[in-house]
């Protein structure tokens, strides 16, 4: 019983490590998405990193594809599930 729960323990931490590394994201993605998390509009965003309200759009929606997700609330939650924020 403790080896099926170990292989299966094992086989998560392994999805876990291939999604992270398929996850990268750029330093400005993850910039943007750390200002996601503290609940930021993407104007709010635009105006503290210096870059055009579209330019985070942008980044949005690469963070979204890379991370699997189709939600603000579920890219956060799935980075911090991953270790990326």
């Amino acid at each position: 019983m403790d080896e099926i729960h170990s292989a299966l323990t094992s086989g998560a931490d392994n999805l876990d490590e291939a999604k992270a590394s398929d996850a990268r994201l750029s330093p400005r993605e993850s910039a943007v998405l750390l200002l996601m998390g503290h609940g930021l509009s993407n104007k709010e965003i635009a105006r503290q990193l210096r870059i055009a309200p579209e330019t985070v759009k942008s980044h949005a929606k690469h963070i979204f594809e890379k991370l699997t997700v189709r939600s603000r609330a579920q890219a956060v939650y799935q980075a911090a599930a991953l270790r990326i924020i």
